[in-house]
């Protein structure tokens, strides 16, 4: 479990609205998500909270990139963000209020169309995955045989599945829409989640959490009038909200 450091006071939504900008801190490139091209930020994750933030009556949103995990929590600890966000973070932190999701990533198998879609399906299948993948070990841990074929780098694994060489490619989700997105469902399909792992931002603990709760009202407002299903079909062709 990470703490942070306790040197800063919560974010405050008062004080927030006040200052007209939502300040937001996050770590890890994640494409179709969150990315930084440049001094351009931009995905899903932006434009969601740019809507939010409307909700939240705060007039602008500012974006900054971290270089660590740590970095970017330290940051949130010490005043610098009012909430971070990063595909990448802990399940479990200390100190903090985590909104509702934003989203829900996880494992999707990447096939042929009539491939494999179910971890059932995965009997028997030439699968490409890399060492460092964070899968690794639940697909090495599924009570059947298994025809694992490892990579030193995803784009490798990605040739591999590419040149026919294998019959699936484990990815994450987000990696493998963006990817379905540019080839379309005649040559690919992406299976539902094999397993789910939510997104939040997560905000300085405040004893109100008044800020949190503003986050949360403003998503649900969004996922509820059809707003959020449109911004993730845009991004990724399909709905990414959590539904468990």
């Amino acid at each position: 479990m990470l703490t942070l450091p306790c040197s800063a006071e919560a974010a405050d939504l008062a004080r927030i609205r006040s200052s007209g900008t939502l300040k937001l801190g996050f770590s890890t490139n994640t494409p179709g998500l969150l990315t930084q091209e440049g001094q351009k930020i931009n995905g899903f994750a932006v434009e969601l909270m740019g809507l939010i933030a409307k909700e939240m009556k705060v007039k602008t949103v500012s974006w900054k990139k971290v270089a660590t995990q740590e970095g970017l929590l330290k940051d949130l600890g010490a005043g610098t963000f009012d909430a971070v966000f990063d595909a990448r973070l802990p399940q479990v932190l200390s100190d903090v209020d985590q909104s509702a999701p934003l989203g829900c990533t996880g494992g999707v198998l990447f096939a042929r169309p009539g491939g494999p879609s179910t971890q059932a399906g995965l009997k028997g299948a030439k699968i490409a995955m890399t060492t460092n993948d964070p899968y690794f070990n639940y697909i090495r841990n599924l009570p059947f045989e298994k025809n694992v074929n490892v990579f030193p780098t995803s784009d490798k694994g990605l040739l591999a599945f590419l040149l026919g060489s294998v019959d699936v490619l484990l990815l994450d989700r987000f990696d493998a829409l963006k990817m379905y997105k540019k080839v379309g469902p005649e040559k690919l399909q992406v299976s539902p989640l094999l397993w789910s792992q939510p997104m939040y931002m997560v905000v300085k603990s405040g004893p109100d959490k008044e800020v949190t709760a503003a986050i949360n009202a403003a998503l649900k407002k969004i996922q509820a009038n059809g707003t959020y299903a449109a911004l993730s079909k845009k991004y990724f062709t399909q709905d990414v909200r959590c539904t468990e």
